[in-house]
């Protein structure tokens, strides 16, 4: 006993070992490509996305295995969404206004022949490590992005994150909803059982969002699994849908919402004699305003199950790791247990041994009399049942049978904080004051965000919210979407800013939101620089027979009328025109200039400034050249006074 207990603690080591590894070459190890069938390829050493850049069905996408699950050799290159050689048989609906339309490129194959579509407008393509396209239907932008994610049981790299996001740019309040089918297949497996806690699905089935489990699975045998795939429907990474089907894939395929559904019916293909089983994810319609948009994701992948074979071969799942919090008040067991001898087992039960501080319910599960290769489920619900809990666990479970040898296995958990997300703002450059304008301008707004929390924070963006008087620069946008946030990842979010005509400090917030009701703000104040009216010379032109000069002018909005000195060097050079700047042009007409006094070597300006009149080019003097010497043009002084004929302070460069 005790040799086998330091084997079992051996192999969870090591297993451990593989784990970190295999997380981190997932992560630094993603490749893209186009393969020979031109379909755009995202993938790492576990499981490969590929969507469909061809015209026909262009957008659509399946999955399948690379290396697989780590020291396994039975699932490399195996399919879980079918797509050989290009993805066509799965699809995705969107209902508009009672309209259904799918999205993507159309096609005159079964799986959407005749259905509506919109206008692909960009991709697919490869956009920070996601694979995305984009659709406009009806006003409304729709967003296909594919990535790959951490399985909530293996905690590998292994699962493919499907995730729709719906923007409103029309000006009517729209109904939108949406249905994701899947063509699932296991390897060459086509009719695995659908495994819901404690069921196997194995004919068309409906489950609504009160009755779905956090997770699904499908393999074609517990004690010699070919592969193991996994769908996830609830937890901090996912939108719960409202109701999933599973049917057969040829009645999802006709029906692009409402389809041939016949409860208890088999998976047999509709039309023809094969099993063909399909999964459907559907979101009812909600309403969305003007500028609103609505997220939608869900996993699927490899699923994690640890097994020990035996007469009664034993597999149990669960997530690798957990976060209690508001949403999330318990996490499954489910436990498998298969019946390899060639004798029926009798009174087969199946028991949890849970450590202290954790409560799984009954803690006996009677399953009864087990058939020789027949397959049974069972499933615990664990939730706390004390206010502080480890950090992780160990739990086993135990299976055994009146007549045949018993099995246990163990397999543990990881308990940890939910994410928290930290701002650090900071400008790129200071803003100063350069002949009375802010400087730069624009300018940028970097933001750090480190999340510091112990878990991920999924869909993760952030938006910038502006007062009047500062806006963004052009082609900037306030919301910037960042995927997801691991625990002890950080990345940097730049905006560009403009400054309007305002000074002194500027209040402004940043929002982080995700999945799971994440929501964060940060609020701030930009200092910015007090800007007085300032006026100074700018040469704008010089050759050796002439020189223009633009008198130009910033922040004059309090000034009602200016007086102004200029002196040049009048035996080397003569006034060629003294013309009014674009402050005096309104409506392409000149208005309220009076032209100033020359006497030798002097220029006298008495001005009074249009309405609203705040910066620009006061006038333009050219000059030119009698003899070689220097212009020496220079302002001698300046009064400006305001409306009341208050002197106001004014400042000048030459």
């Amino acid at each position: 006993m005790k040799k086998r207990q330091v084997l079992i603690f051996i192999i969870i080591l090591f297993s451990s070992f593989l784990f970190i590894t295999a997380v981190i070459s997932a992560q630094s190890d993603l490749f893209t490509e186009v393969d020979d069938n031109n379909n755009l390829r995202l993938g790492n050493e576990y499981i490969v996305i590929f969507t469909n850049q061809d015209n026909n069905a262009k957008g659509r996408f399946a999955i399948e295995t690379t290396g697989g699950a780590p020291m396994k050799t039975s699932d490399k290159s195996m399919p879980l969404v079918y797509g050989r050689p290009k993805p066509w048989t799965s699809y995705t609906t969107l209902q508009i206004n009672n309209t259904n339309y799918v999205f993507g490129g159309s096609t005159k194959r079964r799986a959407g022949q005749n259905a509506n579509y919109g206008e692909v407008t960009e991709g697919p393509v490869i956009k920070n490590d996601q694979i995305y396209t984009s659709t406009l239907i009806e006003n409304i932008k729709v967003e296909q992005i594919l990535s790959i994610v951490k399985s909530n049981t293996t905690g590998l790299h292994d699962t493919a994150q499907i995730k729709y996001r719906l923007t409103n740019n029309s000006e009517q309040v729209k109904e939108v909803g949406l249905r994701i089918m899947l063509d699932t297949m296991l390897g060459k497996n086509d009719g695995a059982p659908f495994r819901l806690a404690d069921q196997a699905i194995t004919t068309d089935s409906l489950f609504l969002k009160e009755e779905l489990p956090i997770f699904w699975q499908a393999f074609d045998s517990i004690s010699n699994p070919t592969v193991t795939s996994q769908g996830t429907f609830k937890g901090p990474g996912v939108t719960e849908p409202d109701e999933v089907y599973f049917a057969d894939w040829g009645s999802l395929a006709d029906g692009q919402w409402n389809f041939d559904f016949n409860p208890g019916e088999e998976f047999v293909r509709k039309g023809e004699y094969e099993i063909d089983s399909a999964v459907a994810m559907v979101w009812e319609p909600i309403t969305i305003a003007p500028d609103e948009e609505v997220t939608y994701v869900t996993n699927y992948g490899l699923g994690g199950i640890e097994v020990v074979p035996g007469l009664l071969a034993l597999g149990i799942t669960s997530p690798s790791e957990f976060t209690y919090d508001q949403n999330n008040q318990y996490f499954p067991v489910v436990a498998y247990i298969e019946n390899t001898s060639d004798i029926t087992a009798n009174n087969v039960i199946a028991e949890i041994n849970l450590p202290n501080s954790f409560d799984g319910g009954d803690e006996i599960k009677e399953i009864g009399n087990l058939q020789s290769r027949e397959t049974a489920q069972v499933i615990w619900q664990v939730r706390k049942s004390a206010e502080e809990i480890p950090g992780n666990m160990t739990y086993s479970v135990q299976v055994s049978a009146d007549n045949t040898d018993s099995n246990q296995v163990q397999r543990s958990i990881q308990f940890v904080g939910p994410p928290m997300i930290q701002a650090e703002i900071n400008l790129k450059d200071d803003l100063t004051k350069v002949k009375g304008k802010i400087t730069p301008n624009p300018f940028d707004l970097n933001v750090k965000l480190s999340n510091v929390g112990g878990s991920t924070l999924f869909d993760a963006k952030t938006e910038l919210a502006l007062p009047p008087g500062l806006t963004f620069a052009d082609k900037e946008a306030s919301r910037k979407y960042l995927g997801y946030i691991e625990s002890g990842e950080e990345l940097e979010v730049n905006w560009s800013v403009k400054v309007l005509n305002v000074t002194g400090n500027m209040p402004y917030s940043i929002e982080i939101t995700g999945l799971n009701n994440y929501r964060k703000s940060t609020r701030n104040n930009l200092d910015i620089p007090e800007l007085k009216p300032f006026i100074y010379l700018d040469k704008v032109e010089y050759e050796d027979s002439f020189q223009t000069y633009n008198i130009v002018g910033a922040n004059l909005l309090s000034i009602n009328n200016i007086s102004m000195d200029l002196s040049y060097n009048s035996p080397a050079y003569n006034i060629n025109y003294i013309f009014p700047g674009d402050m005096f042009v309104q409506s392409n007409k000149i208005i309220l200039w009076e032209d100033p006094a020359i006497s030798k070597g002097s220029i006298t300006f008495d001005e009074f400034l249009p309405d609203y009149a705040n910066s620009g080019i006061i006038g333009t003097i050219q000059f030119s050249q009698k003899q070689e010497e220097e212009l020496n043009l220079k302002i001698e002084s300046i009064k400006a006074f305001d409306e009341q004929n208050n002197e106001v302070e004014i400042n000048f460069e030459n």
